[in-house]
Formats: structure tokens, C-alpha cells, sequence
């Protein structure tokens, strides 16, 4: 499935644009664009429409758009929600091929504004032109100084032409980025805030930047996502090529989750389902916009860390601890330094002080700032150490020198140089990152954004793989759906996997229990099989360790007096022999609305959702990524013969998986499938102890007699 993305290079480079509700008063929302497009200096003309004035901040006025009577790419629209249908009518007549509304009004205020909003973007796809918006903040470009935007991160900062692009839903977010960045000297591409999305969309954005020569990373704010397979390939895309995208997604919480009647409609929340296609392509995901600049800075200064080995030199002994503990935890390794580097180190420091990682040059700095210089000078590329933290704290007085030792040391030398530098002088910090070597307050500011950068080199690697996969599209919401009972639910696992099952026997009446002896050995589970009681445990519908004749024949008669009871359809009661659980896994396949099918894997059991240790990942999925996602759970040890432990074939499970996988997304009849639980045996066996499936229906079927026998009920099945 390949999406259809718009091309936006009219909204981001015009050559002329029109401001219609154009202010004379530069504070105003119709006049700020027209203020800071002079004030930036962009090259291109700018045509304020207002019929109320004949010029507007210095500029000739139009009554309309349709006298300007010259070309025009862009309009800038800041009127009322009601008149907005006819300018933009009228922008389409004179030739005009992009518009950003500004106006609010629309489908974030009223039904009726919906359904203007609704006729906005009917009328613009139908012409072919883009619009953005309504109810957004606006774009700005740069390079070109293109400023279609009222947001007031504008009015204090100089423009700083940059590798960091960035796209919000909300257009507030993305004035306080504009703002953070600015202040913290970060070059920037293109800013883009998409308001209501009748036209131009995150993924339209994100696909557009993925392209731009000038952006390098792309930081992203999303509350929803209108459709999953346009942001997934838009994504990808981005992130193949070399760019990050850095997101934060709101709404992490589970209120308002649905639950399907499966375990795994509870553990596949909303923001599960998220974070699931986040991990699988490789998006980097933070909380807040401090935490994607740090990150962004990082990534745009220094090269990629070409392994886990720091080398760490600190003024302060504490700190050196400090950070050493911070690293440890993130994933990295301080090993030692080898030989040569410990000789030179050695030649330069004093002789109380030992050539160790963390090396602490103690606080005589203060007083020779020229230990400093002659310990960087002396680390030179270190080669057993893939980057270098250096923490160093307040000593304003030497900053000058200290800093000219770090320019003279590590600019340009190939490897992850990063300094935390607490109470550092704004002139020394500049000085720093003009030659790329990044400044933060403190010690875990600086890990997580070295950690976070050292996963997107994993990141690009997972896109690529990616780039070209035939994902599963996505279904409408199903007019009806019905729960298949365990026996069922087997049919259609059986068909298309491996997996094994308990030796078993489905029975209709207690005389066909105490037959089935022959075949089993006891002990065993009596289950009751009705479309109508999934969860069968929870309602008497399960007995356990049965061994005798007469005790098996009397729950079988019971179970068959619970069905007429509470009118349950009955398919049969099932009869397994019982396993010596070792330890339990959930298995769940499910479609999601917005991204397709996609592949549950926890550990199972009873406690599922109590204590819940699980991955998602979007099919189709290879017996491979399969299996990285059963070594990825907390508990994985667990079913590999962790201190003597039963081991499962994992790698066959996986490959059974990725079978079952590729026909549950073929067939759009199925809407889950659950498998809980999927227990490893004390001998070492995986057996499928319990399962269930969801099936669309239209129209819905009709319930059986209560109590009653099916007419095609499956017959007794030999284990």
C-alpha cells in the first residue's frame, strides 16, 4: 500500500503572497506576517487585501484578491470563519495554489463548523490547490524568509537558518519550540503547524521535510493521526534517509481505552498501539520539548557514537562518579584507557593524580588551567573510547582557557564529544557550539540525549528494512462481531501454524465423557465450549483435575446445566489432558483501526493484565523479528531454561507466529485471535492451553437453543 502525499513546495517557497484581512497594526493576527516578513527581509512581494485601507505597514492595499492583478502563490487568510469559503474561492479563481487559514471556527467549535470545514476541503481538493489549517499557526521557511505565521515566538528572536525542521498539531506547542530553540542558537528549516488538517496533513509535512536538502532532523508534536499508513511510509521514509524524527505524542494515559472481550484488547491500548509502530520503524520518542532539543542538538553537532565506550574527564571527583553511574545505566561502558593513552595522561597530570576513567583532574585547575589543556591534549583519539563526556563547573574566571583547550582537543576529531559544563558563561557556551561541541546544565540532561542518540543509529537500521513492506491495510470498524469458542478458535490456529495443542476430545453428553477415558489420561480439564463465555474460568465454565469416571461424567453434566441456565450456545464441552506449566505466555493477534493488524506477544496467565510484560510490532512480521520480540520481554529468560529451567523452541514458536500472522492479516473475516495461555511444559514442550477468536458478521448470527447441541458441533477428537 502506497500513500498519496501533497507536494508542498508552493506553501514553503511562493514568490508572492497575498495577507487577506491584512492589518495596519503589527500586534494584530493579520498584520503580524506582513511585520515580521519586512522586518526578516523576504525577497518576494507581499499584497495585503483589505478594503478599508489603500496601504497597510507601508504597502500598497487591495480591496479583494482578484484586483492585486498579478500573480500570487500563497494567501494568508485571517478572517472570519464565514467568509473564509468565499476568499478561498476566489484565491482558486485568480490562480492562487496554497492558503493558510488562520481563522478558527471550524471542526474544533461546532457541528456547523465541521460542515464549513467539510466544504473548505472539498472545494480545495477539487482544485487541486493546498490548504493549511483552519485554525493553525501557520509555516515559516528559513532560508527563504517565507513568514505565514502570527505566532509571537517571532517578535524577539533573529532568524538562525538551520537543520531542524519541525511539524505540530498544536500551534501553540510549536511557538514554544520556536522560542526554545532560538534562544538555545539552534538552526531551524522549516516550521509547519497543521491546525485542523482539512488539507495538509503531519504525514504531508513529515514526507515534504523527509525530502528538504536543508533539514537534517525533524522534531514532530501529535495528539492523533488521521491516517496510520500515510504517517508510517512518511516516517520511514524520513528516518531511512538519514533524518531522525524526534515525536512526542500526548495522551499517554489509558482513560478512554477500549477493551475487546480478549486480554488483549486491554493490554493494546491507545497509546500502546502508538508507541508499538513507534518502536518498529524507529522513531524516537521523548515528553517534553526540552528533551528534543537536547537530543536535537546533540544530533546535529557531533557525529554518531561509533560504540559504548566513554572516556570521562571531570573536575570534580563526585561528578565523574556521577556521570560514570548515569552511563552505566543508559547502556554505556567507561573501560580503562589502554597503555599509550594512560603513559601520555600520566606526563601531564600531577603526580597525585591517576590516569583512570573516570579521570579526575581535581580542582587544581583553578589554579593551572593548563592541567587541562595538557590532559585533552595528551587523551588525543584515545582508540580504545567511542566518545568523551567532559564535566567541568563553574570556574568563570579560566573559562576562556578551558574552552580554547576543548576547541583546540575535540573539534572536528571524528568522535561523540560532550560537555556538561554547570554555571557555564553564555559567551563560552556559544563559543563551544559555533564548533560543535554541545554544552548542557547537567549530568542527566547530557546522558539521555547520548543514550536516546546512540538508539537512533538502530532506528535508521529497522527503516531501512522496512522501506518497500507490503504493510496490511487497515479495516473499517466491523458492523458486527462474534466471539468463537475455544474449539473454533483451534480450527483456524490449526490451519495455518504449528502450534500444539493438549491431547484432547470434544464431547456432547457425560456418556461420551466417560468414553473419551480410553484415548486420555487423567488428570484432566473440562472446559465448556459456548461462543457466549469467553472468559470461561471466571463463570464456572472450567474444572480442573478431574481423574475419576463418575466425577467426570457429573461436571460434564453440570457444565451442560450452566449453558441451559444462562442460554448459552453450546459447541460442546472439551476435555484435555492436563500439562505441568512451567511458565506462560499470551499471544494476541488484532486488527488496529488506524494502523492494521498487528502482533501481541506477553507473559500470559491469570495475571496478564495485572503485572503486564509485553511487545506489539505491526504485521507482516518475519520469523526473525518475531523472535526478537519474545527475547525482548523482561521475563524472556524465563522460557530459555533460565538456572536450569524447561526450554521452549522458541525459534520454531516464532517461525509458527509469523505463519499464523501472514493468514490472520490475509483474512479480513478474522478480527482477533487470542492464545492465553501459550505455556512452556515442565518436559519443555509450548502447548496452546487456551484460545479464543473474534469474527466479523454481518449480519449478526443467531443465538441456539439454550443448552442446545449445535448442528455442526465438531465430534470427538482424538488426542
Amino acid at each position: 500500500m502506497t500513500a498519496t502525499f501533497r507536494t508542498l513546495d508552493v506553501l514553503l517557497n511562493p514568490r508572492a503572497i497575498a495577507v487577506v484581512g491584512a492589518s495596519s497594526n503589527p500586534m494584530k493576527i493579520g498584520g503580524r506576517p506582513i511585520a515580521y516578513m519586512k522586518a526578516q527581509g523576504y525577497a518576494g512581494r507581499i499584497y495585503p487585501v483589505n478594503p478599508r485601507a489603500d496601504t497597510v505597514q507601508g504597502l500598497p492595499a487591495y480591496p479583494s484578491i482578484a484586483a492585486i492583478g498579478a500573480p500570487v502563490d500563497l494567501a494568508i487568510v485571517a478572517a472570519a470563519a464565514p467568509a473564509v469559503e468565499g476568499i478561498v474561492r476566489e484565491g482558486i479563481a485568480a490562480g492562487i495554489r496554497a492558503f493558510v487559514v488562520f481563522s478558527s471556527g471550524f471542526g474544533e467549535f461546532s457541528e456547523e463548523g465541521a460542515a464549513m470545514q467539510a466544504r473548505l476541503r472539498a472545494i480545495c481538493d477539487a482544485a487541486g490547490v493546498l490548504l493549511l489549517g483552519p485554525n493553525c499557526l501557520g509555516v515559516i521557511n528559513i532560508r527563504n524568509r517565507v513568514i505565514a505565521s502570527f505566532t509571537t515566538a517571532m517578535e524577539d528572536h533573529a532568524l538562525i537558518e538551520g537543520g531542524f525542521g519541525f511539524v505540530s498539531q498544536s500551534g501553540a506547542l510549536g511557538a514554544y519550540w520556536l522560542d526554545m530553540v532560538f534562544q538555545r542558537g539552534i538552526g531551524v528549516s522549516s516550521w509547519i503547524a497543521t491546525g485542523n488538517e482539512a488539507g495538509i496533513t503531519v504525514s504531508d509535512a513529515i514526507h515534504h521535510l523527509a525530502r528538504d536538502p536543508d533539514t537534517r532532523v525533524i522534531g514532530c508534536y501529535i495528539e492523533d493521526i488521521k491516517d496510520g499508513p500515510a504517517f508510517r511510509e512518511a516516517a520511514l521514509s524520513a528516518i531511512a534517509a538519514g533524518k531522525p524524527v524526534i515525536l512526542i505524542k500526548s495522551g499517554r494515559s489509558r482513560i478512554g481505552a477500549a477493551a475487546a472481550a480478549s486480554h488483549t484488547g486491554a493490554l493494546a491500548g491507545e497509546d500502546e498501539r502508538y508507541q508499538a509502530l513507534f518502536d518498529q520503524i524507529g522513531i524516537v520518542r521523548v515528553n517534553a520539548l526540552s528533551e528534543m532539543v537536547s537530543l536535537a542538538r546533540l544530533i546535529l553537532m557531533q557525529p554518531p557514537a561509533s560504540g559504548p565506550n566513554v572516556g570521562i574527564i571531570s573536575v570534580s571527583g563526585g561528578a565523574g562518579v556521577m556521570l560514570a553511574d548515569e552511563l552505566d545505566e543508559a547502556g554505556f561502558a567507561i573501560p580503562p584507557f589502554d597503555a599509550d593513552t594512560r603513559a601520555r595522561l600520566n606526563d601531564a597530570l600531577p603526580g597525585f593524580v591517576s590516569a583512570n576513567n573516570p579521570l579526575d583532574v581535581t580542582g587544581g585547575v583553578a589554579g593551572d588551567s593548563g592541567i587541562f589543556s595538557r590532559v585533552l591534549d595528551a587523551l588525543g583519539s584515545a582508540p580504545d573510547h567511542d566518545g568523551f563526556v567532559l564535566f567541568i563547573g563553574l570556574m568563570a574566571s579560566i573559562s576562556r582557557d578551558l574552552s580554547e583547550s576543548l576547541v583546540r582537543a575535540f573539534a572536528g576529531r571524528g568522535k561523540q564529544v560532550v560537555v556538561v559544563w554547570i554555571g557555564a558563561p553564555a559567551a563560552v557556551v556559544r563559543e563551544l557550539e559555533a564548533h560543535g561541541l554541545p554544552v548542557y546544565p547537567d549530568i542527566p540532561e547530557a546522558v539521555r540525549a547520548m543514550r536516546l542518540a546512540r538508539e537512533l543509529g538502530a532506528g535508521r537500521q529497522k527503516a531501512q528494512r522496512l522501506l518497500g513492506t507490503e504493510w496490511a491495510a487497515p479495516l473499517p470498524a466491523a458492523a458486527a462481531l462474534e466471539t468463537r469458542s475455544e474449539i473454533r478458535a483451534q480450527e483456524v490456529i490449526r490451519a495455518h501454524s504449528s502450534l500444539a495443542f493438549p491431547a484432547q476430545v470434544l464431547v456432547q453428553t457425560p456418556e461420551q465423557a466417560a468414553e473419551a477415558l480410553s484415548v486420555l489420561t487423567p488428570p484432566l480439564a473440562v472446559k465448556l465450549q459456548s461462543p457466549d463465555m469467553p472468559h470461561k474460568s471466571e463463570h464456572g465454565g472450567v474444572r480442573l483435575g478431574i481423574a475419576d469416571r463418575d466425577t467426570l461424567m457429573r461436571t460434564v453434566r453440570e457444565m451442560r446445566e450452566i449453558a441451559g441456565t444462562r442460554r448459552l450456545r453450546l459447541d460442546g464441552i472439551l476435555l484435555q489432558e492436563m500439562s505441568q506449566v512451567a511458565h506462560e505466555l499470551i499471544v494476541g493477534f488484532r486488527r488496529d483501526p488506524l494502523f492494521g493488524p498487528l502482533l501481541l506477544i506477553g507473559r500470559g496467565g491469570v495475571e496478564v493484565e495485572l503485572r503486564p510484560d509485553c511487545r506489539m510490532a505491526y504485521l507482516p512480521l518475519t520469523p526473525e523479528a518475531v523472535l526478537s520480540m519474545l527475547r525482548g520481554l523482561a521475563t524472556a529468560a524465563l522460557f530459555e531454561g533460565y538456572r536450569g529451567g524447561p526450554r521452549g523452541d522458541l525459534p520454531a514458536l516464532a517461525r509458527s507466529l509469523a505463519d499464523l500472522g501472514r493468514a490472520f492479516a490475509a483474512d479480513s473475516t478474522i478480527e482477533e485471535i487470542e492464545i492465553n495461555p501459550l505455556a512452556l511444559t515442565r518436559d519443555g514442550r509450548l502447548v496452546a492451553l487456551d484460545a479464543l477468536s473474534l469474527h466479523r458478521v454481518a449480519p449478526p448470527a443467531s443465538r441456539a437453543e439454550p443448552g442446545g447441541t449445535p448442528g455442526e458441533a465438531p465430534g470427538p477428537e482424538a488426542p
